[in-house]
């Protein structure tokens, strides 16, 4: 050997480079894993593997190189996976199949030596599934808060590249272990108890806390609580401009990064104009990786200011903290006018932002997404938040294709929010599908901007424009704008059109209501009621109209909540029949819209 190499090898160490890469192939899958789907303990015998998983879930599989095909088990479920190899044989990247649906599944091996190897750096942000974590480091020292929410905490003490933790979390507390990849650019463990939860994260790069802001150009922030975010300043914006801001809310596992670029692309006169910010949800999508990530917001427990009791400690969920984020930002970059306008999931968290924080709000424009219950208007109380859900604009968006969030969802948000007499919400309706990109925004926000606008000749034109096409209900909201800025005579005018154009069949609808033979009447005023709610002329018609509504709804609340029992029963047709029954007898009432268009789709 000598001879041939022309150089002395000590001999073990030329057994050990014969035997390694030997070991590693027979073995290579052998260990304690922790994946996206629990800890993974694996025994390999050739190029059979066996082990189990989470608590009480089994894998078993056949090795081909440096793959790994498996069917696993748990309890009722099982399906198939197939594993790669990393590079490092310390980690894999896969994925799963189960009835149908698929998704990734990643693990990395837990180093039984960690403890002995040099110490990591564990300070700095980490997005985890547990959490943002913000940490520092001192010496082997580590402390610091994960969760946007602000009331959790961490203190460990680190050894080699795993910490030993112990986390704190209102009245909940425990301990916990982290293991840092050699990388230094992700960390996996586990949770101590009966029943350990995976916990995993990767270490956050960029998101500085308050960048420096660039005119048209798109910087990433972290706001205090975490959150990270997107946020391009208007062309030609200098420190200390006040100006209005359009805050961007995404999908689900989604982001605001190329909805934010996209926005000042598409329609460069929102670049000029406003600050465009997109804030992403404080839930990362574990899948996601540092080049694109993804995240989610949370909102379904979060009750706010309505009449329902939330679950404990959901106060802090995605509206609050969305909230924390545009005040932070506001009152750095001396914000104005505030517009909120989230798509899809971010759609449903408009809707909540509106009618819990209306008053901190200039408008909003809903989405492609749907209305929860604690966003419905009639569960409500306090009469300066009412006043204020009202007056405050709403532009509802969505296609009449969209194939994701079905556009009957959009008619009956705005049919709700005209049965409680929203003057201000406005429905576009363009016949598009799901994407954010293709939806009029544009024309969303050149209409928040003069419903929300302190220049009375902006409304003066706006309302002599709207006028002229017959658009009756923009003509009012507009007038009722220019009250609240002070506008003067410049208005009388149009003011008078409007009131002629609801004067002409003001007594017919007001005398139909009175005498109220039958429901022939009602279709008729509705629509004229949606077009001349803040004239003079209706008030009259809308009086009496409300007092019969009042009649008509303690009955048809009852019939409601029995429609919507049954179809959770299963039992559609005793629901429509409900819907029936709403629309024959009690027609006056505020559930009469949403009854007739399901029984018209049904038809």
């Amino acid at each position: 050997i000598e001879k041939a190499q022309g150089m002395r090898i000590p001999i073990v160490m030329l057994l050990t480079a014969l035997y390694t890469p030997f070991a590693v192939a027979q073995n290579q899958w052998q260990g304690e894993w922790i994946t996206d789907m629990g800890a993974m303990t694996l025994k390999q015998s050739g190029n059979k593997v066996t082990g189990k998983y989470s608590k009480d879930g089994t894998v078993q599989g056949t090795v081909k190189g440096n793959e790994l095909s498996l069917t696993y088990r748990n309890g009722n479920s099982s399906g198939q996976a197939a594993f790669k190899l990393g590079d490092d044989h310390a980690s894999f990247a896969g994925n799963y199949q189960v009835r149908g649906s698929s998704g990734t599944w990643n693990g990395w091996r837990k180093d039984p030596a960690a403890e002995s190897k040099e110490q990591a750096d564990f300070s700095g942000v980490w997005l985890s599934t547990m959490g943002t974590m913000q940490l520092e480091q001192n010496g082997d020292r580590v402390s610091g808060k994960y969760g946007a929410e602000g009331w959790s905490t961490i203190e460990g003490t680190v050894t080699g590249r795993r910490l030993k933790l112990q986390w704190n979390r209102i009245r909940w507390s425990g301990a916990a272990w982290l293991e840092q990849t050699a990388d230094g650019k992700r960390v996996f463990g586990l949770t101590e108890g009966d029943d350990p939860t995976v916990w995993t994260g990767i270490r956050l790069t960029g998101f500085e806390h308050q960048p420096e802001p660039k005119a048209g150009d798109v910087v990433e922030g972290r706001a205090d609580n975490g959150m990270l975010y997107f946020l391009r300043m208007p062309d030609g914006w200098k420190t200390g401009d006040k100006t209005d801001v359009v805050v961007l809310l995404h999908g689900s596992n989604w982001t605001t990064k190329g909805m934010v670029w996209v926005t000042a692309k598409n329609w460069p006169e929102i670049g000029q104009k406003f600050a465009i910010l997109g804030i992403q949800g404080q839930q990362w999508a574990k899948w996601s990786d540092v080049d694109d990530l993804r995240f989610n917001y949370s909102y379904v427990n979060w009750m706010g200011r309505s009449t329902y009791q939330g679950y404990p400690f959901t106060d802090r969920e995605s509206p609050y903290l969305v909230t924390n984020v545009i005040d932070e930002l506001s009152d750095w970059l001396n914000f104005d006018r505030v517009f909120v306008g989230g798509h899809s999931q971010g759609g449903y968290l408009t809707y909540i932002l509106h009618m819990h924080f209306a008053e901190k709000l200039a408008g909003t424009f809903p989405m492609a997404g749907g209305l929860v219950i604690q966003a419905e208007p009639d569960v409500f109380e306090d009469e300066d938040l009412l006043a204020a859900q009202r007056n405050t604009p709403m532009a509802i968006v969505h296609g009449q294709q969209d194939q994701v969030v079905s556009f009957s969802t959009g008619q009956y948000i705005y049919n709700r929010f005209l049965s409680h007499e929203f003057p201000r919400v406005k429905f576009f309706n363009p016949n598009l599908g799901h994407p954010y990109d293709f939806l009029p925004v544009g024309d969303v926000i050149a209409w928040l901007d003069v419903m929300s606008t302190h220049d009375p000749k902006q409304l003066e034109t706006f309302a002599d424009e709207q006028a002229a096409a017959g658009n009756w209900r923009d003509v009012g909201a507009a007038i009722a704008r220019a009250k609240e800025i002070g506008g003067g005579p410049e208005f009388s005018k149009v003011w008078n059109q409007l009131e002629d154009a609801a004067e002409r069949q003001a007594d017919k609808h007001l005398n139909a209501i009175k005498s109220n033979l039958d429901s022939r009447w009602l279709e008729p005023f509705l629509k004229w009621q949606e077009d001349f709610i803040l004239s003079q002329a209706a008030q009259k018609p809308n009086e009496a109209f409300r007092q019969l509504q009042q009649q008509h709804d303690e009955t048809a609340n009852e019939l409601m909540k029995e429609a919507r029992q049954a179809f959770r029963s299963g039992n559609a047709s005793a629901g429509y029949a409900k819907y029936q029954e709403i629309v024959d007898k009690y027609y006056a009432s505020r559930h009469y819209r949403t009854a007739k268009t399901s029984l018209d789709e049904r038809r």
